[in-house]
């Protein structure tokens, strides 16, 4: 079978042609896009053809057009290096069969090739493995776009015409499966589909009405996406696209049971609708933005994207290139919250909380770019950013002698930094490039942290006190610790977490809850820290059931370093309630991490 491969780049058409021949093709090469149109309008002309993007005279896609309106049924594959939605959707809206990512794979370049020369009913298999995901056996994302494009198109031929688009997005899944191993995990993904495919519309349609269609494809390793066709008529896309959340919701409560293992899964979840869009990736961002939202505000929630059509919305590919810029720039910094003695009330020590002062949106909080740092591996150089500047400042503190006790500084560790292999080597060499005392310095993790491998934590955690830096865990309460893991690990602070210092003065519950933690605390030889303080009877009561520290905004929310200092330099120092009364108005809520 001949082909043609139509492209202006010399190597790249050189190597193409070679691996096509080496797979028993005939090559037929042309340089620009009008002798390829020319070359299928042919009688006797290739019935395949591989056609770059960028041509001169005439692209891909523009070639795809002319032989299209011509008749021609020859097999069109566009070789792009464009991975927007957007410029895929051109391409098959222009009449290709199917599209490569340059440089190809050359195995995924036969395999291509052997959909396009088959018979019907083998190219149709064939064509079904091509557009679908191998371990889920869902439609894949290019299965996926083609019917989004469809949707948009008709969306602007037929008025009235509507469907939504969900981005789904599993919670902690790399966790799970660093946790319980691949292919546990892949068990998990191939059951997870499952379910999503009964939480799609099953209603029967109104008489008069067609039956909905409704698309559900994996697009990523966690990422899935369901497209809601045909919403008009029987209810507006964001009425049907918020049933089929609930629904996500529902049939994910239910445990997931693999290999004697007992999994639970919560889902992220976007909703876009496409009545008004202009092109399949604006309907595609809307959903990511929604979803990106939801994710903000919680987790194991939806939400709506109600941004008109047209107007910007995030884009996380773009905000990551600017948190990468910006830890170029050094435009993330430490923000220091006191640690107050509940017994004397003054400053023992501060917690590093960071902060991206962007050129253009101004001072940022951790909501807006954490989990996108933590998820591209950049929370790890915006992390020894910060501990860099936050033990700089308190090695300054503590040798101008402002403070007339020894002050501590506390720095979170993220997930992603406590995967990292060479974590004990980056706190010896914080220790060496800023000169302060490891007494002063605390790491604080999660108790989810330990939970992934207790052994390597352990491990871990000893090597960093044997440097003589401390350890607190943080958020106590809400994970999966027992006394095992807590003699296990070299803990020198508790800190009991906001959830159950909120209302504490009201509930005789929580202050039973939080006695008990203040008591084992104590008992193990630790210090207990309890955060979010919001007033002064929360404060009294803390003191009474002998909690060593406490911070909240009742004492000062996170500050820059220079305003921390003013209140170091404060006399009586410490003495709250000079710094920030109780009536000043609370600031927003601030993502303590």
């Amino acid at each position: 079978m001949k082909i043609l491969l139509a492209d202006d780049d010399a190597v790249s058409r050189i190597l193409l042609q070679r691996t096509l021949e080496r797979g028993g093709f005939k090559v037929l090469c042309v340089e620009d896009g009008h002798a390829a149109a020319a070359a299928l309008l042919a009688d006797d002309g290739p019935r395949m053809a591989i056609l770059d993007w960028e041509m001169p005279l005439q692209d891909g896609p523009s070639v795809c057009r002319e032989v299209r309106a011509a008749g021609s049924s020859a097999y069109l594959i566009l070789l792009t290096s464009r991975e927007a939605v957007e410029d895929i959707v051109t391409g098959f809206d222009a009449g290709a069969d199917d599209y490569l990512i340059h440089p190809c794979n050359p195995d995924e370049l036969k395999a291509r090739i052997r959909v396009g020369t088959r018979s019907l009913q083998l190219q149709a298999s064939l064509m079904h493995e091509a557009q679908h995901d191998p371990l889920t056996g869902l439609p894949n994302r290019a299965c996926f776009v083609k019917r989004l494009a469809h949707n948009v198109r008709r969306a602007r031929e037929h008025p009235g015409y509507n469907f939504a688009l969900l981005f789904v997005d599993i919670d902690r899944f790399k966790v799970i499966n660093d946790s319980l191993g691949h292919l546990i995990g892949d068990e998990l993904m191939k059951s997870i589909a499952q379910r999503l495919l009964q939480a799609v519309r099953f209603e029967s349609p109104p008489p008069g009405h067609s039956a909905p269609r409704d698309l559900v494809a994996r697009i990523g390793g966690d990422e899935f996406v369901i497209l809601l066709e045909n919403c008009a008529g029987l209810d507006n896309g964001v009425d049907a696209g918020v049933r089929v959340a609930q629904r996500i919701q529902t049939v994910l409560k239910q445990a997931f049971f693999l290999e004697n293992h007992e999994v639970f899964v919560t889902a992220s979840i976007g909703i876009s609708t496409g009545s008004d869009a202009t092109d399949a990736s604006e309907v595609l961002r809307s959903a990511d933005a929604a979803m990106y939202k939801a994710k903000r505000l919680g987790k194991a929630r939806f939400e709506v994207n109600d941004t008109p059509p047209g107007a910007p919305t995030v884009n996380r590919l773009q905000l990551e290139n600017d948190i990468r810029r910006g830890v170029e720039n050094e435009e993330f910094e430490a923000f220091y919250q006191p640690i107050v003695s509940l017994d004397d009330r003054c400053i023992v020590g501060f917690e590093a909380l960071v902060r991206w002062r962007h050129p253009q949106h101004g001072l940022l909080q951790p909501d807006h770019f954490l989990e996108i740092a933590e998820d591209s591996g950049l929370i790890v150089p915006i992390g020894a950013q910060v501990t860099r500047q936050a033990c700089r400042w308190m090695r300054r503190w503590n040798d101008s002698l402002i403070s007339p006790r020894p002050l501590t500084i506390c720095i979170n560790v993220s997930p992603r930094q406590f995967a990292e292999d060479d974590l004990v080597e980056r706190v010896q060499r914080v220790l060496s490039e800023t000169g302060i005392d490891p007494a002063f310095l605390e790491l604080e993790i999660t108790e989810n942290l330990t939970m992934q491998d207790a052994d390597r934590a352990a491990s871990l955690l000893d090597q960093i006190n044997r440097l003589g830096v401390s350890i607190s865990l943080d958020d106590f309460g809400t994970g999966y610790s027992s006394l095992n893991y807590l003699l296990r690990f070299p803990l020198r602070t508790l800190k009991v977490d906001r959830s159950f210092i909120y209302d504490i003065e009201n509930s005789r519950e929580r202050a039973t809850i939080v006695e008990t933690i203040i008591s084992l605390g104590h008992n193990l030889g630790m210090r207990v820290v309890a955060e979010g303080i919001e007033n002064a009877s929360q404060m009294d009561l803390l003191r009474s059931l002998d909690c060593d520290s406490g911070q909240g905004y009742f004492f000062s929310h996170p500050v820059p370093a220079n305003e921390a200092e003013q209140l170091l330099q404060r006399r009586p120092i410490g003495l709250i309630e000079a710094l920030h009364p109780e009536s000043q108005p609370r600031p927003a809520l601030l993502m303590a991490s």
